[in-house]
């Protein structure tokens, strides 16, 4: 074997290279995994913490006073749990499964389904808009039971 392997690398901690470095070198990338997978929970969600903020802030529910403010305290509460769970010491298959399970399916099968059906809201038969749902109702389908296979997986 060539000494790479998926977890940091630890053969090569055993050859020539100092051994101070080769754990700041093991924290650094630790640290970057954790910041990188824990900020782009926020980044994946951003159309549904739109959404959920537009809803929240109608006129007639919360105040709109301040409301920068309010809508960033939202999205930095989503990023810290982002950040806790990257954090948490699941193994990075774990991570990637759970971001890819929940925020892939919602990327790639649901957002789309969304806008392409708002954006051609009047162009579209019923044999299409049913057609699309379908994807939409599936890919969530699927989605679910990723996320709680990853679930399963990580509290077993």
């Amino acid at each position: 074997s060539s000494g790479i392997n998926a977890e940091y690398g630890e053969q090569f901690a055993n050859h020539s290279v100092d051994k101070a470095f080769w754990h700041f070198l093991q924290s650094l990338v630790r640290f970057s995994l954790v910041a990188g997978i824990g900020m782009s929970v926020t980044v994946q969600l951003i159309v549904v913490l739109d959404i959920f903020e537009k809803e929240l802030f109608k006129p007639g529910r919360l105040s709109t006073n301040n409301l920068f403010w309010k809508e960033n305290i939202i999205r930095a509460g989503v990023t810290l749990v982002g950040l806790l769970l990257a954090a948490s010491g699941l193994s990075f298959g774990h991570m990637v499964s759970l971001t890819g399970a929940f925020s892939g399916t919602l990327m790639q099968f649901i957002f789309p389904c969304a806008c392409y059906l708002k954006c051609f809201e009047g162009e579209l038969s019923g044999a299409q808009r049913i057609g699309i749902w379908m994807m939409a109702v599936v890919g969530a389908i699927f989605g679910a039971l990723a996320t709680y296979v990853t679930l399963i997986e990580i509290f077993s």
